[in-house]
């Protein structure tokens, strides 16, 4: 069969993947697309279907650097959210911070680390395709998933907006009208781990089904309390986990040219969020272990509404709407002086915040999958309102270094008290954008691609202010005080003579962005070179806007442009798989993200523009069936990826107001130059079922966790601090041994993640806390844990 005729015959299931998208839609469109027959699944790769063009299309025969997973695999790899996917996908990396309970997200070296409520995101995040502007909700569980999809490079023709360096989609199992079904788990673990899942598939006729899935998981944090922290009996330590999310979705089907998908989904994080650690722990003192005064705690919660609806007026033509509104709220606290000077204390509280965004997208497509050829166009808008209050409280004793109680109370004279709120009542975000592409088959085997995008956005804000109380450094003689949790900030009880300018971010922050548009485009070649043998190459762009920060100052948008050449392949009768990419990457001036000092050494999330950067790369991944019982898989990638011009200011050891640094020739942060994961599995057949160990390894080359790559002052962190600032080559390991009944209604697996024990660091920073706590502090991946595992079906 030749492979344009594949191709057809699995497109004519797009309207039916992009309603339900499950098991059943996989199996269907790979029977269609000529796979082994129902009775010999062992001899061959199951076959994915994404949506990555908007089009159900075979994961194998989708053009584009697109990795994708079913809920099965994640299972079997320990996968329950984002962090723990990262190692699965070629220059995926999670970044860990503390005081907003999210995550950065970076692909192939590009991220942004501006987590508060007016930083975007780098890699655009959907659920069912749907966008979800905030980084926190990269948080949400993987669970009760038909598969995760993650597509790299720019992907702004399709995706949309804040998909320069990449787009993940979770497309979660849809409800199924032929049977009641359903399934369970549970897993128990050290740090007393106790989590479930559950979902239940609910036909109540042809037209109508339900779907229920929740999921909780619950672990003590990793983090332990050195002596002398100043907490509560009974209080959690950092890195404590407590999620929980549920999530109903209704499908109708009241004809064979209509369908609707409705979905409510809530989600809870009432974790403790990180902390930064010491790099260089005192003596007798532990890694993961940190000196608190301020006990870590969060409380996250959302709700999200998504829909869509999809006619199809003739045989050759469907109109889709894709619609959302979602509310996210926060607050939370975090030690931020993570314990480097006993007698100083720097809290971080969000009082209040309230994220509201709403999207909606319009798309009218070709169906007529005999046609040569194929085309969409669309309409896409996002709202968003954000408010915030977030404050910062600062003392310290006068009493000498280490002589000074654990948590300040400042009562004497001399004892420094004062604090700083940043009030944001109203951050908004219009977003608007028309987009279109088209594919002409040639003949059977080329097929070329062509598409485009308009998008014009304007970022406000309105009455947004800096509050400084009562100043800078203000000690108890002279008036200082501390806002405390919940505390009123008014001209009263705050300086109301800083007026902006006179501090950076200080001030009045009202402002409104220019309005900015862009239009980014994708040409595209697919040829087929033999039966499952398929290449492409592209040329594609992307766009992020600009916008402001605390003070009104101002970063421009980036651009990107990428060139790739790819190939995708299946061999021995789809018994192995094998797909490699290889791109360049030319930014134009990158949204880059760092930490900034205050004149009084107080920091703040500051946003500018690398000139220019670079990213050139080879990605390869591989799936190997070896026998009947032996399966291999994993990735390996090759990545280059620098700045070539970028002035900017190194706050730690620079005076910014006259000094500047170029850091041309630097490594972007996340980007080390080889990375290799591999996973073995190997089947040993019993009596009623079989038995299978697994083992994961990960390593990867050095790596910098920030755009300065060295660390050459102040003289006093010299030398044992040169590598502040890197991670040095590492390897996990992950390890398991899984049990499953012949039916595969049961399941029983022993499991140990990072069984190495690797203390892999992913952000850095410097704590000027008085001379004698002068560090470098910084954020890691969990440490070793292990656990028990169970699961049914029915």
């Amino acid at each position: 069969m030749k492979q344009r005729t594949k191709r057809k015959m699995v497109w004519t299931l797009a309207p039916i993947a992009l309603l339900s998208g499950g098991a059943a839609l996989a199996q269907q469109a790979a029977s269609a697309a000529g796979a082994a027959p129902a009775e010999a699944p062992e001899q061959q790769m199951e076959r994915i279907v994404v949506t990555a063009t908007k089009r159900a299309t075979l994961l194998q025969e989708t053009p584009l650097a697109v990795t994708a997973f079913k809920q099965s695999t994640l299972d079997n790899a320990g996968v329950k959210d984002l962090t723990s996917l990262q190692v699965m996908v070629p220059n995926l990396v999670v970044e860990q911070h503390g005081d907003s309970g999210g995550v950065h997200v970076f692909m192939r070296g590009v991220g942004s680390t501006n987590h508060t409520e007016i930083g975007d995101p780098a890699v655009a995040f959907h659920v069912d395709g749907v966008y979800s502007p905030r980084p926190q909700g990269a948080t949400v569980l993987m669970y009760d998933l038909d598969h995760v999809e993650v597509a790299r490079g720019p992907q702004g023709t399709l995706s949309g907006r804040n998909a320069t360096a990449g787009s993940i989609n979770l497309e979660t199992a849809k409800p199924r009208f032929d049977k009641f079904s359903g399934n369970a788990s549970a897993v128990v673990g050290d740090h007393n781990r106790i989590g479930m899942t559950t979902a239940l598939n609910i036909p109540v006729s042809d037209q109508l089904a339900f779907r229920i899935a929740a999921i909780s998981e619950r672990h003590d944090g990793y983090v332990a309390f050195q002596p002398r922290s100043n907490v509560m009996p009974g209080q959690r330590e950092y890195m404590a986990g407590d999620q929980l999310g549920a999530r109903l979705t209704a499908s109708w089907r009241p004809s064979d040219n209509f369908d609707l998908l409705a979905a409510a989904e809530y989600y809870r994080d009432n974790g403790t969020g990180n902390v930064a650690l010491m790099q260089r722990p005192r003596a007798g003192q532990a890694l993961y272990s940190s000196l608190v005064d301020t006990p870590g705690a969060l409380d996250q919660n959302g709700v999200t509404y998504r829909t869509r609806m999809n006619y199809r007026p003739s045989d050759a033509l469907e109109l889709s709407y894709i619609g959302s509104v979602s509310r996210l709220k926060r607050t939370n606290a975090s030690d931020n002086d993570a314990g480097v000077l006993p007698g100083f204390k720097q809290e971080h509280r969000t009082e209040w915040s309230k994220f509201d965004n709403y999207t909606h997208e319009l798309q009218l497509k070709s169906t007529d999958e005999a046609a040569a050829l194929q085309w969409i166009a669309g309409a896409f808008m996002i709202h968003e309102d954000n408010s915030i209050r977030f404050d910062i409280d600062i003392s310290s004793s006068a009493l000498p270094a280490g002589l000074g109680p654990i948590v300040v109370h400042p009562t004497q004279p001399n004892d420094t008290a004062w604090a700083m709120s940043f009030i944001q009542p109203k951050r908004t975000l219009d977003s608007n954008a028309v987009f279109g592409q088209t594919s002409y088959a040639l003949n059977p085997e080329l097929t070329l691609t062509a598409g485009a995008r308009y998008t014009r956005e304007q970022k406000d804000d309105t009455g947004g202010r800096n509050w400084v109380c009562p100043d800078f450094g203000a000690t108890i003689g002279s008036g200082g005080r501390l806002i405390g949790a919940g505390g009123p900030v008014t001209a009263a009880t705050c300086g109301s003579a800083h007026a902006p300018g006179t501090w950076p971010g200080g001030g009045d922050n009202s402002a409104v962005s220019p309005v900015e548009s862009s239009a980014t485009y994708l040409g595209r070649i697919e040829y087929a070179l033999g039966k499952d043998v398929n290449g492409y190459a592209s040329v594609s762009t992307g766009f992020k806007s600009g916008g402001f920060g605390d003070g009104g100052r101002f970063y421009k948008p980036e651009y990107i442009t990428n060139y790739e050449l790819g190939l995708k392949s299946e061999w021995f009768n789809r018994a192995l798989t094998f797909n490699v990419s290889a791109f360049a990457m030319k930014y134009k001036d990158m949204q880059v993200s760092s930490v900034e000092r205050l004149p009084n050494g107080q920091q703040q999330v500051v946003t500018g523009n690398a000139a220019r950067s670079s990213i050139n790369g080879v990605e390869t991944e591989f799936n190997w069936r070896i026998s009947k019982h032996d399966r291999l898989m994993g990735n390996a990638n090759w990545l280059d990826a620098t700045y070539g011009d970028f002035l900017t200011c190194d706050s730690v050891y620079q005076d910014c107001a006259t000094q500047s640094i170029n850091l041309k020739g630097n490594k972007l942060r996340h980007a080390p130059t080889f990375s290799l994961t591999a996973a073995y599995e190997h089947d040993f057949a019993l009596a009623n079922g079989k038995l299978t160990p697994r083992l994961s390894l990960h390593y990867q080359t050095k790596s910098y966790v920030s755009e300065f790559n060295t660390t050459p002052g102040p003289a006093a962190l010299a030398g044992s601090f040169a590598d502040a600032r890197e991670q040095k080559a590492y390897s996990t390991l992950d390890a398991a041994l899984r049990y499953e009944t012949n039916d595969k209604k049961w399941l029983a697996e022993v499991f140990v993640m990072n069984a190495t024990d690797e203390a892999v660091k992913t952000d850095a920073n410097w704590v000027a806390a008085g001379t004698p706590g002068q560090t470098w502090v910084g954020f890691y991946n969990p440490p070793r844990t292990m656990g028990l595992r169970v699961a049914t079906k029915f």
